[in-house]
């Protein structure tokens, strides 16, 4: 993110155990020589790997910057194809909600941004449950300028607040942790452009720490950046999610599809440059500036690393925060960990080559 050129669209985005190396080593087989023998022994073969059969996925996720680059670099490496699989990546837009997206059928999988919507979606009886998670904290939180900075709730008081349809949610539960509501300021609806924020448009605007605050840096602005996670949103981020009858009629196409996704990052991780280039590519209508996606990408790495692997989650993380939306009466009905999260398909992609 050194390039300060960067145009309005430059800004977008609302954008298992690790593979040990980039490409599916090829299978070997076996060949045998004829015998000395009058009466050929028959000579054995290696096992075949089963077949697997042929599947397809749709899936939701959101602006398809370097966000998403695994996914992207995924299919761009073969890792899908090697394990018999096609995805169909569905548009994304302000206003679209991966909740609903899945719940309602459109897609099988979808990421979403907020871990406290998605528990209180399923507190409210939408049968959808977390598969795995991509950042192990949110990365989200509040971008301002230094010269009008807000380092922490309370600062946001009487000004005004640039959120995405996305952002409501977990801004409602880090102004409910401070004792504040949306009337103490002015919410102004906003997309992932910043340039409300540079223009004086909004006070505070909600971004990814490795996005929005490092191209603004880059064109020479000083900022401040409030995390989610100090502001007491301790939720995992980028939730993948599926509904409870997906995950039992589709665990396969879902292992397959985190097998080869979690490749994929490690590919991206690996070559950033690269993946980098080939994400802007693919979208050449985004505009994205290489430079500044490969500088994200990089970014992302911290907040993806696990000693347990991509996409890995665990039940005291997830009731860590289903004890904070039980605190402010956010859940419509109790919920526990042991029901919001479906380790297996995980521990199913594991096993896959």
């Amino acid at each position: 993110m050194m390039d300060p050129r960067f145009t309005r669209r430059d800004l977008l985005r609302f954008g298992a155990t690790a593979a040990g190396a980039a490409a599916i080593a090829p299978l070997l087989e076996a060949c045998a020589g004829p015998s000395a023998q009058a009466t050929p022994i028959p000579t054995p073969t290696a096992s075949a790997k089963p077949t697997l059969a042929p599947a397809s996925l749709t899936v939701q996720v959101g602006v398809q910057n370097v966000e998403f680059a695994g996914i992207l670099a995924a299919e761009d490496q073969g890792y899908l194809k090697s394990l018999a699989l096609t995805e169909s990546l569905l548009p994304f837009g302000p206003n679209v909600q991966p909740v609903t997206v899945v719940a309602g059928g459109s897609a099988q999988v979808g990421v979403i941004g907020g871990a406290d919507t998605f528990l209180k979606a399923r507190a409210s009886g939408i049968p959808v449950v977390a598969i795995g998670t991509m950042y192990q904290k949110a990365p989200s939180g509040l971008v301002s300028l230094a010269k009008n900075p807000i380092r922490t709730p309370k600062d946001a008081v009487g000004k005004k607040i640039g959120l995405q349809s996305g952002a409501r949610g977990p801004w409602a539960t880090i102004l409910s942790l401070s004792g504040l509501k949306e009337s103490d300021m002015t919410i102004v609806p906003v997309q992932f452009d910043p340039t409300p924020l540079v223009q004086g448009q909004v006070d505070g605007f909600w971004a990814f720490a490795f996005n929005q605050p490092l191209v603004l840096q880059a064109q020479g602005l000083d900022t401040v950046f409030m995390t989610a996670f100090d502001a007491g949103y301790k939720f995992y981020g980028d939730v993948i999610i599926t509904t409870d009858q997906g995950a039992r009629d589709n665990a396969d196409a879902l292992s397959r599809w985190l097998r080869a996704t979690s490749k994929g990052w490690d590919y991206a991780f690996g070559y950033p440059d690269a993946v980098a280039k080939l994400v802007a590519d693919k979208g050449p209508a985004l505009n994205l500036d290489v430079k500044q996606q490969t500088a994200q990408l990089k970014a992302e790495k911290d907040f993806m690393s696990s000693s347990k692997g991509i996409y890995s989650m665990d039940q005291a993380t997830w009731q860590a925060g289903i004890d904070i939306l039980k605190s402010l009466n956010q859940l419509d009905k109790a919920i526990t960990a042991a029901e919001v999260m479906n380790a297996s398909i995980l521990e199913m992609a594991a096993k896959l080559p």
